[in-house]
């Protein structure tokens, strides 16, 4: 028997007794379960829908097998829980989870979530949340299958979420007296309904540690493939440093250091974990070039430049599993290739990249549209592309130089760009976006 909840959206009245209960229950963060709202303003014409939602303790928790550090696990009744004495802290868990149940606890530097209050039901009690809501609208349920017809602004990855949600479909339309038309202003307050429009400088800002590890890992690897590339024996301590500098930047960033070490114990499931092994691998082999050049062939070098960069991708891909973003001329595999193809003869191999990544600027013209950061970032992409032709066709050492300076540029603003493009199913979103179609819709 799998345990998990009943939601009847209809009975809820959005009191967020059972957020707080699970806070002063457990001394988790507020908001480890959250009431989202689906058209809170009321809108005149649009459903009225609160959702109580924690962790679903899915069938196959995409938390679990996606964290490094095995700091998940499942019980024989399906609840998934968090052992905090294991977590690193990386965060990986909160892109791979749509439902945003794995929370960040700045303070201590590592996840907290819901565990079903186990101590709790282990002595035949209900879950602190479930007892504590007053309208029945929350209840624990015990059963062998839950019923996987999700409403569709509810994300539906495959998971197998063990929560049943009931009158989510349910047409009780808000009756306004009087039924005046929305104002601009209302209008804008109902496009930020499920939190403020996500600001790409402030997320940049937070992600710069692993900005910064994909661009050292980056440029170490183009340093490798150009000794293959050119016939050379890998030598020089360039590529140790950067390497050594991505590793300290990759501990750096997360919650919990001294536990970084376990960052390799889940290579079988976890993609974070695999980028790890293949990045540590690839930074002893420059170790090795440097100190014994010639020791390590250089093929067997490129080989394991190309698995880290291909690694470090699919951290992302496991994600974000839009085509967007696996066709984003910004991830680390096509951004050292094309790097590399400046260095190297014929000419026209970087001319078949140059337009390739035109290509996959001009399939991402959305990010035109973005205000703010994302918006400058994009046009200057853009327009590196043919000032780097015009500057090079004079052949002369000033344009050259300009020209490499601008091409160098464009690709880290394109590694920017994967970074602000890369967006993980998330229930916040789903939300909004069905409560805006619905708007839209009953507006016309």
């Amino acid at each position: 028997m799998r345990k998990g909840f009943t939601f009847d959206a209809a009975l809820c009245v959005s009191c967020k007794a059972c957020s707080a209960a699970c806070v002063l229950e457990n001394g988790l963060l507020p908001g480890t379960r959250t009431l989202f709202a689906w058209n809170d303003h009321a809108l005149p014409l649009v459903n009225v829908i609160n959702l109580s939602l924690a962790c679903n303790h899915c069938s196959d928790p995409a938390c679990a097998s996606g964290c490094p550090a095995v700091a998940y696990t499942i019980n024989e009744d399906g609840v998934v829980i968090h052992h905090p004495d294991r977590c690193m802290g990386c965060g990986y868990c909160t892109w791979r989870c749509p439902y945003d149940a794995p929370k960040i606890n700045a303070a201590l530097g590592y996840i907290e979530k819901c565990h079903f209050c186990a101590g709790r039901t282990a002595e035949g009690i209900e879950p602190a949340c479930v007892t504590a809501c007053p309208t029945g609208a929350l209840k624990m349920t015990e059963t062998h299958e839950f019923d996987d017809s999700l409403p569709a602004w509810i994300p539906d990855t495959g998971m197998k979420p063990s929560v049943t949600l009931r009158n989510t479909g349910n047409l009780n339309k808000p009756r306004i007296i009087p039924a005046d038309n929305e104002s601009v202003g209302e209008m804008s307050e109902v496009r930020s309904l499920s939190g403020a429009p996500e600001n790409d400088a402030a997320s940049l800002k937070k992600e710069w540690s692993l900005v910064a590890f994909s661009l050292l890992v980056i440029t170490a690897s183009v340093m490798i493939g150009i000794n293959v590339l050119t016939g050379s024996v890998a030598r020089g301590m360039m590529p140790f440093l950067l390497m050594a500098a991505a590793m300290i930047v990759s501990v750096i960033h997360l919650g919990r250091p001294e536990r970084g070490w376990r960052a390799v114990l889940n290579i079988i499931s976890s993609p974070l974990s695999r980028e790890v092994t293949i990045v540590i691998l690839l930074t002893g082999v420059t170790l090795l070039n440097w100190l014994k050049p010639g020791l390590i062939p250089p093929l067997v070098s490129a080989i394991m430049a190309v698995m880290a960069l291909i690694s470090i991708d699919l951290v992302y891909f496991a994600a974000d599993r839009s085509m967007n973003l696996r066709l984003h001329s910004g991830q680390a595999f096509f951004t050292a290739l094309y790097a590399a193809s400046w260095f190297v003869e014929p000419r026209l191999i970087f001319t078949v990249f140059s337009m390739l990544a035109a290509v996959s600027v001009v399939l991402r013209y959305e990010s035109a549209e973005r205000m703010g950061l994302a918006r400058a970032v994009y046009y200057f992409r853009a327009m590196a592309l043919p000032l780097v032709f015009i500057l090079i066709y004079p052949g002369n050492p000033v344009t050259d130089i300009s020209a490499m300076v601008l091409f160098v540029a464009g690709l880290v603003a394109d590694r920017l760009l994967f970074y602000i493009d890369f967006n993980p199913p998330h229930i916040r979103k789903t939300i909004r976006e069905h409560f805006e179609k619905e708007y839209d819709s009953v507006k016309d």
